[in-house]
């Protein structure tokens, strides 16, 4: 494997890996490249550990996000809950799956920080998406942070649409710096979407939220013996409504910084296994414009990715697709650099 290695990366990944004060996702995922077969299905499992970390803890005072956040912890790499899942055994099947980095779309890909590559999550299938284990940390670290904007946003006065804004626009920073393409080359649309999602549930723990024409109700309610899931609600599937295919990387593709050239045939190679193990959802598959993730059910949440630079299934494996090949909308040119309106 080869790397753009910079004195200034460098010392950015001797900070990440020193670090315990924050989180940082400097790890990719390869939803491109599939298993064999399935994975066991982790939704109920994690669903019910979350349902349990609040309830069973000692801190009734506590609010159940703050409850949450601290079990979950801050990790470089990874996260408590991510530990949790990797050491599941489960009977029915592997729940994870990782392919080696040589036979990864990224194994020739080039990185601004040595050794970005050799963090690569493994993929988990959780309430019906299929996501790299660093979704999981987006969702409850990066969502955690997305939820203390909100919240200071409106203790100033802001409007939600503007509190939610803002915590967006501190996500998109993000990705653009160390926990996307300053550290791996990567600007990832679904880490952005896991943040954002993340976002919804940590606010959902106490208040309603709607997710497109739906309304939930909050999900926990504070009894005398501490926090307690509401009535009716299945703890088996809290999680469910913001686990979504947002959260998969060759349904919502990224950004690619740096290799599109070396990126490309190697998804190529993969369109006749990743059709088959997607069947059930080649009608997803769109030009970013015009996809099902341009917006997380409606909301911004800081999508990028300029048709010009897109490497993703719509773009290789049209050939692939029952309505054949996909007629591309026209883009302006978009520069080489990181920023985007």
């Amino acid at each position: 494997m080869f790397y753009r290695v910079r004195p200034i990366a460098l010392a950015l990944l001797l900070s990440l890996l020193f670090a315990d004060a924050r989180p940082a996702s400097a790890t990719e995922t390869d939803q491109f490249t599939t298993p064999p077969a399935p994975r066991n299905h982790l939704g109920p499992h994690l669903s019910r550990k979350i349902v349990r970390i609040i309830e069973e803890s000692n801190r009734p005072n506590d609010d159940p996000e703050r409850i949450l956040m601290d079990w979950v912890g801050h990790n470089v790499f990874a996260s408590r809950l991510v530990r949790w899942i990797k050491e599941i055994r489960a009977a029915a099947g592997p729940v994870t799956f990782l392919p080696h980095i040589h036979n990864s779309i990224y194994r020739i890909a080039l990185s601004p920080a040595p050794a970005s590559f050799l963090f690569d999550s493994p993929t988990i299938h959780v309430h019906g998406a299929f996501l790299g284990t660093d979704k999981i940390d987006h969702f409850f670290q990066q969502g955690f942070e997305y939820y203390e904007i909100v919240l200071k946003q409106e203790s100033l006065g802001a409007t939600p649409d503007q509190a939610l804004a803002a915590a967006v626009a501190r996500g998109v920073k993000q990705e653009h710096n160390y926990y996307g393409t300053l550290a791996s080359g990567i600007y990832s649309n679904a880490d952005l979407a896991a943040n954002y999602a993340g976002l919804k549930f940590y606010l959902n723990l106490r208040r309603p939220v709607r997710i497109a024409n739906r309304e939930l109700p909050p999900l926990f309610q504070r009894t005398p013996q501490g926090w307690r899931l509401r009535a009716g609600i299945d703890p088996a599937r809290i999680l469910e409504p913001f686990f979504s295919n947002h959260l998969d990387e060759s349904l919502n593709p990224s950004r690619y910084r740096f290799s599109r050239r070396t990126i490309r045939p190697l998804i190529r190679e993969r369109c006749a296994r990743w059709t088959r193990f997607y069947s059930d959802r080649l009608d997803l598959v769109a030009p970013a414009a015009q996809s099902f993730a341009a917006t997380w059910f409606g909301e911004p949440y800081g999508h990028w990715l300029p048709l010009n630079q897109e490497i993703s299934i719509a773009t290789e494996c049209a050939a692939y697709l029952p309505r054949g090949p996909i007629t591309m909308k026209p883009a302006a040119p978009a520069a080489e650099g990181d920023s985007h309106e």
